[in-house]
Formats: structure tokens, C-alpha cells, sequence
């Protein structure tokens, strides 16, 4: 009798350790999806250059470019030579090349706040955009990008 009570006991203590891990996990899952995403339109600039002064800098040295600018809030203006929609209704403005150049991401929610400015950005106009660099592929890339 005392040992099928310590194993259900024994049995009790393992269901509530494993309920309680349940829970941290889907509380830390909803917190990972639902955690706030920067305002970038509310950021100040930390550095403002040209398309070609950023692409310029990667080419010489990517390394000292990445330590620089990763992570960080920059302007950027240049020449639009592509405009592309993505499936996840975001839109890419490529600056200055369409294939080694500046690549400008603006989220689906960021086209709605401002349609009217991204209207007015064609194919061969100047656009201005303000985002978060996030390195360099064959193009520097630039996201959460809000026009200027």
C-alpha cells in the first residue's frame, strides 16, 4: 500500500512539473510572436548616406561595413531601377542596381500607412527610405523600410 502511494505520488509531482513546463513554453512562444516590432519611423537616422556611398562601402570592406551599419536605423536615397511586390504583399525597391544595389523592404502594414508616398515612387525617380540594415547579400539589404 505505502509503495503505490509513493508512486503516485512520485506520479503526481512529475504531471505537475510537466504541466508547468508547458506553460512556460507556450507563454514564451506567445511572447516571441507578439512581441512589439520596432518603430523605425519614430527612430532617428543613425547614419544618412546615398545608395552608392552604402554599396561602395561593402564592396571595399564588407566586414568593417557590417560592424557599422548592421542592426542600425539608416537613411538612404538613390535612384529607383526596380520595383517588386513579394507574396507576402511586401514591396522591395531596389536602388541605384536591381541586382547590386540597395534593396528597400517595406512591410504590408508600412505600404498602407503610406500609399500616397509610395505611389509617387516610380522606375527612375528618387526615393528616400528609412530602415534597418541588415548586411549584405549580392545587394545590401535594408527592411522595415518606411519612406522619407
Amino acid at each position: 500500500m505505502i509503495q503505490i502511494m509513493r508512486k503516485r505520488k512520485v506520479f503526481v509531482i512529475f504531471l505537475w512539473i510537466f504541466l508547468a513546463g508547458i506553460i512556460i513554453a507556450l507563454s514564451a512562444t506567445y511572447y516571441i510572436f507578439n512581441m512589439p516590432r520596432r518603430n523605425i519611423s519614430r527612430e532617428k537616422p543613425v547614419y544618412t548616406l546615398n545608395a552608392k556611398q552604402l554599396i561602395s562601402e561593402f564592396r571595399k570592406d564588407e566586414a568593417v561595413a557590417t560592424a557599422r551599419y548592421l542592426d542600425q536605423t539608416i537613411a538612404v536615397k538613390g535612384e529607383i531601377k526596380g520595383i517588386r511586390t513579394l507574396d507576402n504583399h511586401s514591396m522591395v525597391f531596389s536602388l541605384d542596381d536591381e541586382m547590386e544595389g540597395v534593396s528597400c523592404t517595406v512591410d504590408s502594414v508600412d505600404i498602407v500607412k503610406n500609399s500616397a508616398i509610395l505611389k509617387q515612387f516610380i522606375k527612375g525617380a528618387t526615393g528616400s527610405f528609412k530602415g534597418r540594415c541588415s548586411g549584405m547579400l549580392m545587394d545590401v539589404q535594408v527592411i522595415n523600410c518606411v519612406p522619407e
